[in-house]
């Protein structure tokens, strides 16, 4: 029984062991895409660059819509929706919102014309350039991570018992390798919310990255417990 336990451990670290393989290899090459874009971004910098992004949205709608729709919806005192929207249209600016303009136009055979206008976003190459540069610097630390994780695969698909000293050892400088990766990963979201010109910089608390760091150390107690168990086991035999 114990001989089938360690083999199926065996095979999980194999299988691990390949699969952090190929996620390094992608990893290293998100890094050159990264690389590559710094440089460029850092090669126009100095000119001041900026970014203008406007969007327009038509919706068209050629059927009777407000028929359907007032088979779903009524309104006390209004018989027909239509006569909801004037004869000219109707021009709705939101007041906190991306899209700056929506206009409504009914259509004489029931249809509904609607466009909305999404305001002009601003990007400055400056702030691009450091979000890249932190996105840059995530991967670094996902990489160094994942070859962490790799030698703990390593050790699993070697180990006799899980509760080895390489194996505690692995697990130990794993879990220490993905607290870099969740710092970046916090700071990597605040500065690419800076981005627009007239964004600030905006970093949320991921507990779900900190509730998988708080695990993986526990479990790093456990295994720690474990070997030291083991190693009393094996003294007493």
């Amino acid at each position: 029984m114990k001989n089938q336990s360690i083999k199926k451990i065996n095979v999980a670290g194999k299988v691990g062991y390949v699969i952090c393989i190929l996620l390094i290899i992608a990893s290293i090459a998100s890094m050159v895409c990264l690389g590559i874009g710094v440089a460029g971004a850092a090669m126009v910098s100095d000119d001041k660059l900026s970014v203008t992004v406007s969007t327009g949205i038509d919706i068209d709608s050629e059927t009777d819509f407000f028929g359907k729709v007032r088979r779903l919806i009524k309104i006390d005192g209004v018989e027909n929706l239509s006569d909801l929207i004037s004869d000219g249209g109707e021009i709705i600016t939101p007041d906190d919102s991306d899209i700056s303009e929506i206009s409504v136009q009914k259509k004489d055979n029931g249809g509904l014309k609607v466009n909305a206008t999404v305001g002009e976003k601003n990007y400055s190459i400056g702030k691009i350039l450091a979000a890249l540069c932190v996105s840059f610097c995530y991967f670094a630390a996902i990489t160094a991570a994942l070859y962490m994780l790799k030698a703990l695969m390593k050790a699993l698909k070697d180990c006799d018992t899980p509760f080895a000293e390489n194996v505690v050892r692995s697990m130990t400088r794993f879990a220490y390798s993905l607290i870099p990766v969740c710092v970046i990963h916090m700071l990597n979201g605040g500065f690419w919310s800076a981005v627009g010109s007239n964004s600030s910089f905006n970093m949320t608390v991921d507990l779900g990255s900190i509730l998988l760091v708080a695990v993986v150390f526990i479990l790093v107690v456990v295994f720690r417990y474990g070997a030291q168990l083991q190693k009393e086991s094996d003294e007493t035999l």
